[in-house]
């Protein structure tokens, strides 16, 4: 019988987080201290392997591989892959930051013309401004990751490979876009809007973006120490890359730990919440047939719905069929056409994880899900059961739940709920599994 881990409550505090936590404040994941808390306690074995299919900002896996154990992590979104890359820097590449950003500006200045012909930072910043980012983007690549040619980011395996230290320069760059467009982000932390008109668009100068990608980068260096990557240890390791998590690139078997939180039936667009960092590699945002558009229609829980989606399956359980047949029979605008495909789609994607989950696990592997419910207008989507019932049918074995009230959630910001409901807080809940 395996070790019961201990769970603190996953969510994050209100108040800014600590070290490398802190280096890229993200809505969605859990607590470095829930992490910590459940590997430690889970009674893994020296070379035990941690998987986070959903990795995010890379909670798990930055956490996995300071208690030396060999973490993987996966992401479709390849902003999340950077950010998560960055945070597996080791400590001992303290001293060589300051001085690498410093090159990385000198070779930005030197650039004659910008590597891209169609630039996606253009949607939200004069083109002067834009090749300024831009330029300090082939920066990078020009030091840390090929001296003869700029690589686009947006296509190809060269993400996959970025180092950890290329990473750490792409995320501060990440930060400072992010800052530059803060009257483009609403109150939903979770979108990103653009410009009406071109007379809006921002024109930073090049002294102000260059000044606040060095500050950034010394303020990251600052907080390097905590949560750091133990250099010293030949057990622990990493890997972390793009996958789907309907589509695991591992052997059966292969797992001993996962650890995640799949995005909730709550309806974030995490591309369009990200979309300046896509910018930043190479990504139109809020182009519908470009690589930004196939990713939104990708991602799990996306808001689009692709022209073939799942019918309902036995499979899912009758929780969750339940609820389906509920949402159809909605009186509420769209509910039988676009709502019902777009739960459809999640649902069919959230199990076919599930089904990855199990097949990649080792024998009597543990597994520990964080997730929250949520209301379709007035009716209760209970994801927690919902995914409770699909684990049991995929022959899992449920050893606990553990429930947290959440008081955060986008019904907190969403006045349109008020007419069906009450409530605008969940319930989070820690579901312990074991294979």
């Amino acid at each position: 019988m395996p070790r019961e881990p201990k769970f603190v409550n996953p969510k994050r505090t209100r108040a800014p987080e600590r070290g490398r936590a802190g280096w890229y404040p993200y809505y969605a994941g859990f607590s470095q201290q829930f992490a910590e808390s459940a590997i430690r306690s889970a009674g893994l074995g020296s070379a035990a392997r941690v998987l986070d299919p959903w990795n995010g900002s890379g909670t798990t896996t930055a956490t996995a591989l300071s208690l030396g154990y060999h973490a993987i992590g996966y992401d479709l979104n390849p902003a999340m892959v950077v950010v998560a890359k960055a945070r597996m820097l080791c400590e001992r590449e303290r001293s060589s930051l300051s001085s690498l950003a410093e090159k990385i500006l000198e070779q930005s200045r030197r650039l004659d013309t910008h590597p891209r012909t169609e630039e996606p930072l253009e949607t939200w910043f004069l083109k002067r401004s834009a090749g300024v980012i831009r330029s300090i983007e082939a920066g990078i690549q020009r030091i840390l990751v090929d001296a003869h040619s700029y690589h686009d980011l947006a296509t190809g395996d060269v993400l996959d490979d970025l180092s950890d230290i290329a990473a750490f320069f792409y995320l501060a760059l990440f930060s400072v876009a992010r800052e530059l467009i803060a009257a483009f982000v609403p109150t939903n932390p979770t979108w990103t809007k653009r410009p009406a008109d071109g007379r809006h668009k921002l024109r930073p100068s090049a002294a102000t973006i260059q000044a606040q990608f060095s500050q950034r980068v010394e303020s990251m260096i600052g907080n390097i120490g905590e949560g750091q990557r133990n250099c010293g240890s030949l057990d622990g390791d990493a890997a972390v890359s793009t996958a789907s998590s309907t589509a695991l690139p591992l052997s059966d078997n292969e797992v001993d730990f996962v650890l995640s939180s799949p995005p909730y039936c709550t309806r974030i667009d995490y591309a369009v919440a990200t979309a300046v960092e896509l910018a930043v590699l190479g990504h139109p945002p809020f182009c519908k047939d470009s690589s930004f558009g196939k990713l939104r229609r990708a991602l799990l829980g996306t808001v689009t719905v692709p022209a073939t989606f799942p019918s309902a399956s036995p499979q899912w359980g009758k929780r969750c069929l339940a609820f389906l047949d509920e949402l159809a029979a909605h009186e509420s605008k769209a509910s039988r056409s676009y709502y019902l495909k777009s739960h459809r789609q999640y649902y069919g994607s959230l199990y076919g994880s599930l089904e990855e989950l199990r097949r990649v696990m080792k024998p009597e592997a543990q597994a520990v899900l964080v997730l929250q419910d949520s209301y379709y207008k007035d009716i209760h989507n209970d994801l927690p059961a919902i995914v409770t019932e699909m684990s049991e049918g995929l022959g899992m074995t449920v050893l606990s739940r553990t429930k947290f009230a959440s008081k955060r959630t986008m019904a907190s910001v969403n006045p349109r709920v008020a007419p069906y409901r009450d409530r605008r807080d969940a319930t989070e809940e820690v579901i312990h599994l074991s294979a």
